[in-house]
């Protein structure tokens, strides 16, 4: 018997109305899933009864790290929830040197928080067991040396100064499925910070000749990336094919 308390459990009861006997998709958030029926409701909570655990879940083959400079505004809420969607395992919020925002330790927790949220929102609404980790705003050259011992991954960084080198040249040429993201703010990346990403293994690609906003550039990324070493555009899993109807919890 499992029980599902808090927010989650007023949204299936009063909200969804669920019922009892009605089956599921739950998820524990760290990639394990199953199929589960409604036995009962007490306490505000609500019970539920394992039927099978799922060996396939929506999880990409694709093990995805993006690694986003903070844009303006709250365009990072648009970020975290479509690459949550997208199914990316960790976001890295990052500080560069045109990066505008700047929090302060409460705010910064606060926004960790407010991310972290959306990111369990996200994963909820699109099936996924997994909800992907964001880690504390950092410094750009604190991150890019932190993950260099990492040899198994394939590092990119998208740089408006790149004109040769195309994205699906890069991954056509690697058998690589552990891959690091690096996406700029506004006003991309200096100089200066390209030769360090360069430095720390990343290498740099073009999305195509136009200049696309800091959240579109992230999103369409993930994307190309999940279409060519992920699952973006394949066959339903065995998941798809239960036919379970409600919502994941």
């Amino acid at each position: 018997m499992m029980e599902v308390a808090g927010a989650d459990a007023h949204h299936l009861h009063h909200v969804m109305r669920t019922k009892i006997g009605e089956r599921l998709l739950v998820a524990d958030g760290a990639g394990g899933s199953a199929e589960a029926e409604v036995a009962g409701f007490a306490g505000g909570k609500v019970q539920l009864r394992l039927v099978q655990r799922l060996e396939e879940a929506a999880e990409s083959l694709a093990e995805i790290e993006l690694f986003q400079c903070l844009p303006k505004g709250d365009r990072m809420d648009f970020i975290v929830q479509k690459a949550t969607e997208l199914g990316v395992t960790r976001i890295r919020p990052l500080l560069s040197q045109n990066v505008v925002v700047r929090y302060d330790e409460k705010k910064a927790q606060a926004r960790r928080e407010r991310w972290q949220k959306i990111a369990a929102e996200a994963a909820k609404q699109c099936g996924r067991a997994r909800i992907p980790e964001v880690a504390p705003a950092a410094l750009l050259p604190s991150v890019l040396a932190a993950q260099a011992s990492d040899k198994a991954a394939l590092r990119l960084f998208f740089y408006e100064a790149e004109k040769q080198r195309d994205l699906r040249t890069v991954l056509r040429g690697s058998a690589v499925q552990r891959i690091f993201m690096l996406v700029g703010p506004e006003g991309g990346f200096a100089p200066e910070e390209a030769q360090h990403a360069a430095a720390h293994g990343f290498v740099a690609v073009t999305l195509g000749q136009r200049i696309l906003r800091v959240d579109t550039a992230a999103i369409v990324a993930i994307s190309l990336v999940q279409y060519e070493k992920g699952d973006l555009g394949f066959a339903k899993s065995s998941i798809d094919d239960l036919g379970v109807q409600g919502q994941s919890v």
